[in-house]
């Protein structure tokens, strides 16, 4: 009936494993094959659609995430419960796409779904009352990309010294990725795109964005050092080569900064 709900899947379980559930629920119905917006003809179509797609909950007590000293399993509690908004991001290139660097015209479009009730609740799904779409500018992606990354980072630092993590393989594997993609371009990219006279003369109203930009990317430098610290206390012997490549990659990306 041209109505949106956002559902709590099962433990575990995968989308496709989700899609599936409903198509046997609903067997008449078409499965829409992208997440964006329908248009008129859809909404007026005798044919049932059903469109499908994940969203990622915004958590009501940023505060408590944020605090520091409280445990992670209470953090995550509070990352997906009492829920009243949900989002979800389209990617899409404005102007014509820079094949040297994709960052430069890179935006985001953001679907905010607010609902009747928090989620969850007696039921696993509740309609979306309100829908707010925001486009997020290149800097302002770059800014979101690294505030996640560093957050990331500190929480699998804080588990692996707090002996929370069972095996340190998560945190290797994060530090290999914001490494490996700094030193293949990732970091120099930002730079390219967002730290040159051109860009600052065509937006002079990003100045405080830009220096928040490059205090992410110095922030993140300290974070990765001191993760490699933490990490050679622990690696085994078996992933010492991998350590020694990672501490030569952070040099050179540190360099570069």
């Amino acid at each position: 009936q041209n109505k949106e709900f956002v559902c709590r899947g099962h433990d575990y379980e995968r989308l496709e494993a989700f899609q599936q559930r409903m198509l046997n629920e609903f067997p008449h119905a078409i499965a829409m094959q992208h997440a964006n917006q329908p248009d008129e003809t859809i909404f007026q179509a005798e044919a049932q659609y059903l469109q499908i797609y994940a969203v990622t909950p915004i958590p009501e007590n940023q505060e408590v995430l944020q605090r520091d000293g409280i445990p992670d399993n209470i953090k995550s509690f509070y990352k997906v419960n009492h829920i009243w908004r949900f989002r979800y991001d389209r990617p899409f290139h404005k102007g014509s796409k820079d094949k040297e660097n994709e960052f430069k015209s890179l935006w985001v479009e953001r679907t905010t779904l607010i609902l009747v009730q928090s989620l969850p609740g007696i039921s696993r799904w509740f309609e979306v009352e309100k829908r707010e779409v925001v486009e997020m500018s290149p800097l302002e992606n770059a800014i979101e990309v690294l505030e996640n990354k560093n957050q990331q980072l500190r929480t699998l630092i804080s588990q692996c010294q707090t002996r929370q993590m069972q095996n340190i393989n998560p945190l290797t594997m994060c530090l290999n990725g914001v490494i490996d993609a700094a030193v293949n371009g990732g970091v120099a990219r930002y730079q390219e795109a967002f730290f040159v006279k051109e860009y600052m003369l065509n937006h002079p109203e990003d100045g405080e964005k830009i220096s928040r930009l490059r205090e992410l990317m110095l922030e993140q430098a300290q974070i990765l050092e001191f993760g490699l610290a933490v990490h050679e206390k622990v690696v085994p012997q078996d992933m010492r080569p991998l350590h020694k490549k990672l501490v030569d990659q952070f040099f050179v990306m540190k360099s570069s900064l």
